[in-house]
């Protein structure tokens, strides 16, 4: 699940394809037909949508239109990560086969492989899209974007399956693994600092607001909130079904919420209070 650009809508995944929904009052106002979505990408100047599949397909679409201009099947059973570079020129994909890859959005034309020795979780570019970050289920990898080299490679476990588990901060990471978020200089893979997270699972998620002034993630149930500065535990959203997805919109001011019941609940991030939520249903 993700929010366009714009702030205007919320994308959500689901075994049929991707829906589109108007933020005002939850209509729906498109729906791209596929596979089971496992993650889901909007390039930064609003123009295209990126889906990955179950079955391994990678999707692109017109965000205006909402056609489809590209479509690619991997040698493989899923695609668990997509995403844009900041200049939005460039799509990348994280793939079970070990493999991921970096697409041109101009010419539809494969411009880079980055080969690792196990299954992919996630593939996130940096702030400056100097550098992606790439997370198998027991380390995380990053690259210089422009040569393919690998700079640093952390051992850590990544816990969440698709896309979800791997943020970057400025020139830090922040990983979900283990039972806590942790943080990581992407320049020389040491840790910074850790939060406690019980009960994440391969669907947990961890958002950041562009400011950075606090961590949300959710766990099975809860959506949680930390401060980063001080680590203190500023809120705690619960749920009566297990969490999906969360993200944030490009405004900050809200957190779009994904249950396994297919319901997403729309929540104000003003003093980080569950006080203005409402839900829509159904849209998984």
């Amino acid at each position: 699940m993700t929010f366009s650009a714009n702030g205007e809508y919320v994308l959500s995944s689901s075994r049929n394809g991707v829906r589109v929904w108007r933020l005002e009052d939850g209509k729906q106002m498109a729906e791209m037909k596929t596979d089971t979505v496992w993650c889901l990408a909007v390039s930064k100047d609003g123009k295209w949508i990126a889906a990955g599949t179950h079955r391994g397909d990678v999707h692109l679409w017109d965000a205006n239109t909402y056609k489809q201009v590209f479509a690619h099947r991997e040698e493989t059973r899923r695609v668990h990560g997509v995403d844009f570079s900041p200049d939005s020129a460039q799509l990348s994909s994280a793939s079970s086969n070990y493999t991921a890859t970096v697409w041109d959005i101009a010419t539809l034309e494969r411009v880079q492989t980055l080969r690792h020795e196990d299954p992919l979780f996630a593939t996130k570019y940096s702030p400056q899209g100097d550098r992606i970050a790439t997370a198998t289920p027991d380390s995380v990898q990053v690259y210089d974007s422009s040569d393919d080299r690998l700079l640093v490679n952390i051992r850590t476990t990544v816990t969440p399956w698709h896309n979800t588990g791997l943020v970057w901060f400025n020139n830090h990471l922040l990983v979900l693994s283990d039972g806590k978020i942790k943080q990581f200089d992407a320049s020389t893979g040491s840790t910074v600092s850790e939060w406690p997270v019980p009960d994440t699972n391969e669907f947990s998620c961890i958002a950041l607001p562009k400011h950075g002034e606090f961590i949300a993630c959710s766990a099975k149930r809860s959506v949680m909130f930390w401060d980063m500065s001080t680590h203190a535990q500023l809120s705690l959203t619960q749920r009566p079904q297990d969490i999906r997805s969360i993200a944030l919109s490009p405004d900050d001011m809200f957190i779009a919420i994904g249950e396994e019941g297919g319901e997403i609940i729309i929540e104000s991030l003003s003093r980080i209070t569950v006080s203005s939520m409402y839900c829509w249903s159904p849209c998984v």
